[in-house]
């Protein structure tokens, strides 16, 4: 487990259902948005299927205000919201055979490689905290919660991860 250095981070509100909105966001990232439950990497930017009408961008640090640039510029005619949520959350790597038997003690998401694939991604409850799951590869889940609850869901992994040492 370690803790992941600090990153950009756009949140995006546009509705799914506008083609014309979702063909402009489709070309600042050189592809369409993910579809639910789901993650994308593009060229500018990683962005996490949030819900219905929104999805989270994360981008290197520092890098966010130019791509929220782009993004208003090219939905500058739908109605949308696009605000910096860099500040909000921290990032916890979570690695190795045994990283989905420690999250599923807390979790009732089925993280199982069927339901769960490598560019899956989903908001929920974890140790009773929100969190945003994605699933980088097959032994590797990261994770963002917002920054008040970061100890606590550090020292939760840290004890649930203790019977796999």
């Amino acid at each position: 487990m370690r803790e992941l250095p600090l990153f950009g981070a756009l949140a995006l509100r546009v509705d799914s259902r506008n083609s014309a909105a979702m063909d402009a966001a489709a070309r600042v990232f050189g592809a369409a948005l993910p579809d639910p439950n789901a993650w994308a990497a593009y060229e500018t930017a990683q962005v996490l299927w949030q819900a219905y009408d929104e999805w989270l961008i994360v981008t290197p640090d520092g890098r966010q205000n130019a791509l929220a640039s782009s993004l208003r510029h090219a939905l500058s005619d739908v109605h949308c919201a696009i605000t910096d949520v860099s500040d909000l959350r921290a990032a916890f790597e979570l690695r190795g055979e045994r990283a989905r038997d420690v999250l599923q003690k807390g979790c009732a998401l089925d993280l199982h490689p069927r339901a769960f694939g490598a560019n899956g991604c989903a908001t929920t409850a974890l140790a009773r905290v929100r969190v945003t799951i994605r699933q980088t590869d097959p032994a590797t889940y990261e994770l963002l919660v917002e920054r008040s609850y970061a100890a606590y869901l550090w020292d939760w992994l840290t004890d649930a991860a203790l019977e796999f040492a």
